[in-house]
C-alpha cells in the first residue's frame, strides 16, 4: 500500500469524508473480548447531534457501512463507520430530541443535553457517522484504499470484505465540530464538569 507524503491537507467545511466520528454520548459503553471492537447491537435510529470548539483524534480508519434496527431492512440507515485510537475535544455538546408518548404542556417533544467543559477524552471509539461539517487539516492521508487492508485504530482491517473503499489518516484537527450520529460505542470516555439537562424549548447543540 503506497504511503503518503508527510504533511498536510486542508478542506474547509468538510462534510461526510475521512473525519472520524469524534462523538460522546453517557452510558453507551461496549466492547467485544479483545477490547477494542465493539460487538454488533440495533441502534434505535433516532440521529442525535454533537458539537464542540476542537477535536483532534489519531489513527483513523473510515468505511461505508449500515446501522440497523430492529425494523429490519427497510429501516436501515446508511453511514460511514468510523473508528479512532484517541481523541480530545474541548467543551463537547451533545444533544437529543425525544418525542414524548403524549403532550405535556404543549410540548410533543424534550431535548436531553450533555455538556463537558475542558478537555473531554475517548478511546478506542466507533461511531456510526451521519453527517460532519467544520474546518479539517489531515496529516498522514490514505484514500482509496482497500478497507481490509487498513492498519489504524480499533477499525484496522474489519471491514467484512476485500475491495471496499476505505481511508485511514494518522491524525485530524477539526475546529468547530458539527455532527449528526445514530450511535457510537468506546472502551472509555472522560468527560470533565459533566452536566446533563432536559428542555421544552429545542435548544440542542447547534
Amino acid at each position: 500500500m503506497a504511503k503518503s507524503k508527510a504533511g498536510r491537507t486542508r478542506w474547509k467545511r468538510f462534510g461526510l469524508a475521512l473525519v472520524p466520528g469524534v462523538v460522546i454520548i453517557s452510558g453507551l459503553t461496549m466492547a467485544a473480548a479483545n477490547g477494542a471492537i465493539p460487538m454488533s447491537f440495533a441502534i434505535s435510529g433516532t440521529a442525535f447531534k454533537v458539537s464542540g470548539d476542537h477535536m483532534e483524534a489519531t489513527n483513523v480508519v473510515q468505511y461505508g457501512s449500515v446501522a440497523g434496527t430492529k425494523g429490519g431492512k427497510d429501516d436501515a440507515k446508511p453511514n460511514i463507520l468510523s473508528g479512532f485510537q484517541h481523541a480530545e475535544f474541548t467543551n463537547l455538546c451533545q444533544s437529543v430530541k425525544v418525542p414524548l408518548p403524549f403532550s405535556i404542556l404543549g410540548h410533543d417533544s424534550v431535548v436531553m443535553v450533555i455538556k463537558s467543559g475542558g478537555t473531554a477524552t475517548a478511546e478506542n471509539m466507533i461511531a456510526d457517522l451521519a453527517q460532519l461539517t467544520g474546518d479539517a487539516t489531515f496529516k498522514g492521508v490514505d484514500i482509496g484504499i482497500d478497507a481490509q487492508a487498513t492498519t489504524k485504530g480499533p477499525l484496522a482491517g474489519t471491514a467484512p470484505k476485500p475491495g471496499m473503499f476505505g481511508q485511514q489518516v494518522d491524525k485530524v484537527i477539526v475546529e468547530h465540530p458539527r455532527q449528526t450520529v445514530y450511535a457510537v460505542s468506546a472502551e472509555t470516555f472522560r468527560l470533565p464538569s459533566l452536566d446533563l439537562s432536559v428542555n421544552f424549548d429545542n435548544q440542542e447543540c447547534f
